[in-house]
């Protein structure tokens, strides 16, 4: 498909608004929060290990709801999810600095949670992947790559913000951004997924034979080992280049760069999935992300590489298990089949942080990510050997 007609089709520009909708509630609720993180912890008096329990309130929970998106999804669309998760994003953003306690910002990170599985990943997957079939490769790179998007913009916009207007203030101006997303997705995302009228077939498979098949299984476990290892060099990735004596500032560089070839990865692996054997791709970036994490544990003098290397594979492989997913079993029982591995990939996620953060104090970051690198080998294995061929997805 040439570039004028690949922009052409209306699901394309639906898998751009897929994009600004996760760049909105990821960027709002996991990155652009942190600029707030001082100002917050000075405001409530409390320490910041007591201010960032929040983040994993809102991360856990979501797992629990996400489970629930996905079968109200498939049942209904995605549209009725992502205006409510918009609305309580806007409402939550609003009401924040006006709580008068630690446990009332707990409880606004519960309703965050619901916001990430209304309107984050998971819905915005299947919807570009329903509207986009001519492409659904790069449809689901688009979506995912929002993560990315909204980790680059949303922090210095705030952080400006805050300057500005002082940031009790400064949150509730950014409460107007998720309304005007919202007239967004009202105005141009048609109501049902039934008005497709694309002609083309979509293949399915039966949810419970999905749930049973060692494909499904594999690809579960390797999704849980890699998002692991990823949110651990994420999260952890500042810190541990700050243990090598570089600067604050290029530490930051590092970080940034990392996000960047993330974003890379998910856009640039989603196209060419969609023109080659995604199989081969899904290898490859495996590959990738192990090398990118062999590279981080030798120092200093491959810091540069292994953050390109890293990223690339990491945002390839973020696109990719969303991309496999839907080869796999097809797109009717998408909210069921990716909700349940976002529960997976969420709990492996936070398990990384939360391992690698214990085991860089009691030992080293070596030692954490040398753990992190193992779990990412084993992730490997299990791709290598998992069926990507539509026709073989829950036959062995």
């Amino acid at each position: 498909m040439t570039l004028v007609k690949l922009l052409q089709p209306r699901g394309f520009w639906i898998a751009c608004l897929c994009l600004l909708i996760v760049a909105t509630s990821n960027g709002m609720i996991n990155s652009g929060l942190s600029v707030y993180d001082e100002v917050l912890a000075t405001h409530f008096e409390v320490s910041i290990v007591q201010l960032k329990l929040r983040d994993s309130i809102s991360f856990l929970a979501s797992t629990v709801f996400i489970l629930v998106a996905g079968i109200w999804v498939d049942r209904a669309g995605t549209k009725p999810l992502l205006l409510l998760g918009l609305m309580l994003l806007a409402g939550v953003y609003w009401v924040y600095p006006l709580v008068p306690s630690l446990p009332y910002v707990y409880g606004l990170h519960g309703i965050f949670a619901l916001v990430l599985a209304c309107a984050g990943n998971m819905t915005a997957i299947v919807t570009a992947a329903f509207w986009f079939p001519q492409a659904r490769g790069l449809a689901i790179g688009l979506a995912v790559a929002g993560t990315s998007v909204g980790g680059m913009l949303i922090p210095p916009l705030a952080t400006a913000a805050i300057e500005r207007w002082g940031w009790q203030m400064a949150m509730q101006v950014q409460s107007v951004w998720p309304v005007l997303v919202f007239l967004l997705v009202l105005m141009v995302l048609p109501n049902a997924k039934t008005q497709a009228g694309t002609g083309i077939a979509v293949f399915s498979v039966d949810f419970k034979r999905i749930v049973t098949s060692s494909a499904f299984f594999k690809i579960t476990a390797a999704a849980s080992l890699t998002y692991y290892a990823a949110l651990s060099m994420f999260s952890h990735g500042f810190l541990y280049f700050r243990s090598l004596t570089l600067e604050p500032s290029q530490a930051a560089l590092l970080l940034s760069t990392l996000s960047v070839c993330a974003l890379l990865g998910k856009l640039a692996t989603g196209y060419f999935s969609d023109r080659y054997r995604f199989d081969y791709a899904f290898r490859v970036q495996m590959v990738l992300m192990v090398l990118g994490l062999a590279l981080l544990l030798l120092g200093r003098g491959c810091l540069i590489l292994a953050v390109i290397v890293a990223g690339y594979g990491w945002g390839g492989l973020h696109a990719l298990y969303n991309i496999v997913l839907v080869r796999l079993f097809g797109i009717e029982v998408a909210g069921k089949v990716n909700g349940t591995v976002s529960m997976a990939e969420a709990i492996g996620g936070s398990v990384g942080i939360a391992v690698t953060g214990y085991l860089a104090t009691v030992a080293s970051y070596s030692l954490a990510f040398g753990v992190a690198l193992g779990l990412c080998v084993l992730a490997l294995m299990l791709v290598w050997v998992t069926p990507t061929h539509e026709q073989n997805a829950t036959k062995t």
